[in-house]
């Protein structure tokens, strides 16, 4: 549930910290970060077999959105950051994985894109083209 609320449904983890505590369940939300933080950690050998999945593809297609973060350490709030979308893989069993970045550069394509022997298709082909 807290994954779901969280990325899903979008509520941070301060919001659902008082949702709770409505219903008599006093969990801080340190607590809460520290489950997301080791649910990401159990999660990461399935991601790292996403990743191989989605380096096999013929096509990969990769966006780069723009999404702006209020509070990361050295950084002002109105500076911009990009959540990198890539999607690949069998039609029936579709890999979808997101990677956040500061930077919309070259090299975030080529990093995310590495030892990849398939057709890339990114939205403007101009800037990450070698």
């Amino acid at each position: 549930m807290l994954l779901t609320t969280k990325y899903v449904d979008g509520l941070p983890l301060h919001r659902f910290e008082k949702v709770l505590g409505r219903h008599g369940v006093d969990i801080p939300r340190q607590t809460l970060a520290r489950w997301v933080i080791q649910c990401g950690e159990h999660l990461q050998p399935l991601l790292n077999l996403m990743r191989d999945r989605l380096l096999e593809s013929r096509v990969i297609h990769c966006d780069e959105t723009r999404v702006q973060v209020m509070k990361e350490p050295g950084r002002e709030p109105t500076s911009q950051s990009w959540m990198w979308v890539q999607t690949g893989g069998p039609p029936n069993q579709p890999v979808i994985l997101f990677d956040y970045s500061t930077s919309r550069a070259q090299e975030v394509a080529s990093r995310l894109l590495e030892s990849t022997r398939s057709i890339s298709s990114v939205q403007d082909t101009k800037r990450y083209s070698a």
